[in-house]
């Protein structure tokens, strides 16, 4: 049952951004990204070879879906990659070491808020840096990666509810 809500919701994350996202022009300052939700999402037990491979089929979906040429896979392994060690610096090693399932809020607490927003920036950061490889223009820069982690977080947010029941079952 939960693995069929994994690949559901690597879907409807895949589909939205593709198809309703990226097609979507909201500003220029504001492109919201939800398909990093499946490896944020993974559970907390997973291997550190599931999440790479995950990031890595996510990015390269992603580049062949937008056209990107890889800039989705470098800012999606990275995440993949330090996932495990963020959500144990951020919601506490000694809490989550025996934890099995996903990270959630009535497993985390307070504390999946941080993991989850940091996730989110710190994958908008990639992303924004990788793309204008310049400082040129940097309050421009800031301003994007601000603009779009609110309406990422916002929209990330409204997804994730609609599948915590699916996951955490």
């Amino acid at each position: 049952m939960k693995q069929r809500a994994y690949i559901l919701l690597t879907f409807v994350a895949l589909f939205v951004q593709v198809f309703i996202l990226n097609n979507l022009s909201i500003s220029p300052l504001v492109i919201p990204m939800v398909y990093i939700i499946p490896i944020v999402m993974m559970p907390i037990e997973s291997s550190q070879f599931k999440m790479l491979l995950a990031g890595l089929l996510l990015g390269v979906a992603m580049d062949i879906a937008m056209g990107t040429m890889g800039l989705n896979t470098i800012t999606t392994l990275p995440i993949a990659f330090f996932r495990r060690p963020i959500l144990n610096s951020l919601a506490g090693l000694s809490s989550i070491s025996k934890e099995e399932g996903i990270p959630s809020i009535k497993r985390l607490g307070v504390r999946f808020h941080n993991y989850f927003i940091f996730m989110i920036v710190f994958h908008l950061l990639l992303f924004y840096f990788a793309e204008w490889l310049s400082f040129d223009n940097f309050g421009t820069l800031i301003l994007r990666i601000v603009c779009s982690t609110v309406v990422s977080l916002l929209l990330d947010y409204i997804i994730i509810m609609l599948f915590m029941k699916r996951l955490s079952a």
